[in-house]
This record gives C-alpha cells, structure tokens and sequence, in this order.
C-alpha cells in the first residue's frame, strides 16, 4: 500500500481489502471521494484507524475509527461522499485465504 492512495466512485463502487496490505509508511492516507456510488474499505482488527470525511446526503461511516495495537500502522480515511457513502469495516485476516501463511490449506491446491 502506497503512502498516498486516491479511490473515486462515480455511479459505481469500490471495494478496498487492507487486511493482508503491506504498508509502504506508518501513516497511509486514503482519499475517497463519491458522487452516487460507494467506497467499502475493509481493515484488520488491530490497525490505528482515523476517519475524517463528510458525507452530504449520503453517510461517510465514522464508527471505526480508534486506535489499534501499538506499532500498527496508522490510516487515515478522508474525503467527501455526496448522495453516496464510504464505509470502513473492522473485520479479523481471512486466514483461509489461498498463499496467506498460517491458514489452513484448501483442497486441491498446492501444499494441501
């Protein structure tokens, strides 16, 4: 993940997945913008979150926001969102995931 990441949702959607994200920076800015779409960015558990955006007529999700465990890296979520929404979710690593180390492996892939 670069330092810097810019996601714009123009009638349309856009879904970020950070929970297996290598972080290039301790502090990582995502920059969401809507106009009648939707931003979904799904985050680990233990990352140091700060949502600041505004939603007009829309919603720009402020709930997971809050610190994570020390020496996580930090994101920060900003923007605007008009007649269309962001949404951050805390969610724990999908370690059934194919290639995620410590996860169990799945029928019929390498290593299984």
């Amino acid at each position: 993940m670069p330092p810097s990441y810019t996601a714009v949702a123009i009638l349309g959607g856009v879904e970020l997945d950070l929970r297996h994200a290598r972080f290039t920076a301790a502090e990582v800015t995502i920059r969401a913008f809507c106009l009648l779409g939707s931003v979904s960015i799904t985050v680990p558990e233990d990352m140091d979150v700060d949502v600041s955006g505004i939603g007009i007529m829309g919603a720009f999700d402020h709930r997971a926001s809050g610190p994570g465990a020390p020496g996580a890296p930090r994101l920060r979520i900003v923007g605007f969102a008009l007649l269309g929404g962001v949404e951050v979710n805390r969610r724990p690593a999908d370690t059934g995931r194919p290639g995620v180390s410590g996860g169990p492996a799945r029928p019929g892939l390498p290593g299984a």
